[in-house]
């Protein structure tokens, strides 16, 4: 054969409606196969946490799948180039999508309860989520790159277009399920939607294959996403719906909504005059609120009490910034006391605070305010200051790292009126704990921890020099005098734990560059029983 001749590859399309055939399933394959990656989150955190294991076995399971299906897509490229074969990889991938809801809880289920250790349940389980049909839809590119190549020529051009197209399906898919379709739509429906897309896209290629040669192919992919302006509701003096609150003693026991929004799935329970909101069903209690719907003044969870004792170290209250919203019970009783206070409420998900509102009748108004950013973002951007700061921001079991650190404290500082406090809700009993009281030192001169008796510290600072618990319960008995709070706050102020020092033995300083939180908070202090 002479040399100059190129070699013909009999399988590639030879029509034009055909090669775009190719390339746009290339795009929604893509597409799939980040959205689904995104969505594992959803399925493995109310069982094994969000932490960074969670994720490292989700990524590991997305790229040792994507392996897998590149060889096994090569080996099958070489024998069985045709569309139809590409076709039935990407719809025995998505058909699996497809049915993936209908068994996933009952599987999540035994695997928690059959594996304790979490990073060894959490990878276990993104194997059993991911692998099968990642590794079928990773089959696409090297039996698609075949199926385009009329020349060896050309084979840059072509594998550099499939690629390419992926990666972009995949930039979207990571986005649009991420900012659009996870607060819009169930991960249920959403993981259905993506495996029926799947589906149509390889049996659309078995067509093209069959029919290509006879018939022209229309194409055409409509994704419309509408987002409805809801009006905000006008502003009141009053911090709560008690309405709302009543009309829900009506509603029947247990689980009364899952919100599932980009950060977290949101649980609302009912249990007689009790309204609870959990970031987790299942494995821990990760229950962030709740409130006794027949007395808004009432704080049935321990830490959530003891954290008011801030309010006795400001030289002057009249501005809180909250970091942390749940469902507002703080807000709404220290707004209730103290009808004068300006109170900023800064919730990272925007899903918490529409929960919170619905369920748990909170009102924004003129004085207290409910602001969806991120805490540390939203203290960078505002250059005003506040007499008292509390941090309560949680996702699931642990303190996001960022919240943490030596320079987010440093921050906090900065943002402190003359003679202000701050108060963080801080668990016990682990190397985090001591680490974060040891990096609060760094930063404040006075550090005092309130234990709450149920596994919280409420640890409070200062810029000013230590006081004496005979000053904190003087001023704490003027504050009860004016303000009448439900829970006494000079009798708070008497719990103060005076040996600080033993709490730190084992900590180190947090800083942006170093700040192991995960694995911290899974160090238990060695005088920890276990339970």
């Amino acid at each position: 054969m002479d040399q100059t001749t190129e070699p013909k590859l009999l399988s590639a399309p030879r029509t034009a409606p055909a090669a775009s055939a190719i390339y746009l399933a290339a795009f929604v394959t893509g597409a799939i196969v980040m959205s689904f990656e995104m969505l594992g989150s959803r399925y493995l955190n109310p069982y094994f946490g969000s932490g960074i294991y969670t994720w490292a076995s989700l990524i590991s399971t997305v790229l040792a799948a994507l392996c897998v299906g590149y060889f096994i897509g090569g080996w099958l490229a070489d024998r069985i180039p045709s569309a139809t074969v590409l076709g039935v990889t990407v719809a025995i991938g998505s058909a699996y999508l497809v049915v993936l809801p209908f068994f996933a809880e009952g599987m999540l289920e035994a695997l928690l309860s059959g594996i304790d250790d979490v990073q060894t349940g959490s990878l276990v389980a993104s194997f059993v989520i991911m692998f099968f049909p990642v590794t079928f839809l990773g089959m696409y590119s090297p039996i698609a790159i075949r199926l385009m190549l009329h020349s060896p020529l050309r084979s840059g051009r072509v594998s550099g277009t499939v690629y390419g197209v992926s990666t972009l399906g995949s930039i979207i898919g990571t986005l649009g399920t991420t900012f659009y379709l996870i607060p819009l739509m169930g991960s249920r429906a959403i993981t259905i939607t993506l495996g029926l897309a799947g589906v149509l896209v390889g049996l659309f290629l078995i067509a093209t294959a069959r029919f290509g040669k006879r018939h022209s192919v229309a194409l055409s992919l409509i994704a419309t996403l509408v987002a409805l302006a809801q009006p905000q509701p006008a502003l009141t003096e009053e911090l709560i719906d008690e309405a709302a609150r009543k009309a829900l003693m009506s509603r029947r026991d247990g689980q009364l909504d899952h919100i599932e929004t980009a950060y977290n799935d949101i649980f609302i329970a009912k249990q007689r005059n009790t309204l609870s909101m959990s970031f987790q069903l299942k494995g821990w209690d990760f229950t962030q609120s709740t409130i006794n719907l027949t007395n808004p003044d009432d704080l049935p969870i321990a830490y959530t009490r003891m954290m008011t004792v801030a309010a006795a170290y400001p030289r002057e209250l009249k501005k809180v910034l909250m970091i942390g919203l749940g469902g507002g019970t703080l807000s709404t009783y220290l707004g209730r006391a103290m009808p004068d206070l300006e109170i900023d409420t800064v919730e990272i998900d925007p899903g918490v605070i529409n929960a919170a509102k619905r369920y748990f009748g909170l009102r924004a108004t003129e004085r207290v305010r409910y602001i969806a950013q991120d805490g540390r973002v939203f203290l960078n951007r505002s250059k005003g200051s506040y007499d008292l700061i509390l941090v309560d921001a949680f996702h699931g079991g642990y303190v996001p790292f960022h919240l943490l650190t030596k320079e987010f404290y440093a921050l906090i500082k900065q943002r402190l009126a003359p003679g202000g406090a701050a108060a963080f809700n801080v668990h016990d009993g682990t190397k985090l704990y001591a680490s974060t009281v040891l990096t609060l030192q760094a930063v404040f001169p006075s550090v005092d921890l309130f234990p709450s008796g149920e596994g919280e510290m409420i640890t409070v600072v200062s810029d000013q020099a230590p006081r004496t618990t005979a000053d904190l319960v003087q001023r704490a008995a003027a504050l009860q005098e004016q303000h009448r709070f439900k829970v006494s706050l000079p009798h708070l102020v008497e719990l103060r734990l005076v040996d600080t020092k033993s709490q730190t033995a084992k900590g180190e300083v947090l800083t942006d560059d170093f700040a192991p939180a995960d694995l911290y908070n899974a160090l238990r202090d060695t005088r920890q029983k276990k339970k």
